[in-house]
């Protein structure tokens, strides 16, 4: 069964924010981006538990074509998008970003 993913609004803005700089660097670049972020996010719904726990119930995604994780939770009927975030920042900003 292929859960439906949702983004929790912090993780909106997360993606809004890389799609807007990516445009501004090169037209068509932050379509790019979104495609391939689709791509995860549907492996995601299929198979919740392919990336590894990173904190808590949260679990990170790393993209292979970009220097971003994905980083989400597992629900029972649905994957919560929390963050999606550059890998290449201090790793304690990540986790102080990801905390509730």
């Amino acid at each position: 069964m292929i859960l439906p993913v949702e983004f929790l609004s912090g993780a909106d803005a997360d993606l809004q924010a890389i799609f807007n700089r990516f445009e501004e660097y090169r037209e068509g670049f932050g379509v790019e981006f979104l495609t391939i972020v689709d791509v995860y996010l549907t492996r995601i719904g299929a198979f919740p538990a392919i990336a590894p726990l990173y904190v808590d119930n949260i679990r990170r995604q790393v993209m292979q074509t970009f220097p971003f994780g994905i980083f989400y939770e597992p629900r029972a009927t649905r994957v919560l998008v929390t963050a999606i975030l550059d890998l290449r920042q201090d790793e304690r900003a990540i986790f102080q970003r990801l905390q509730p």
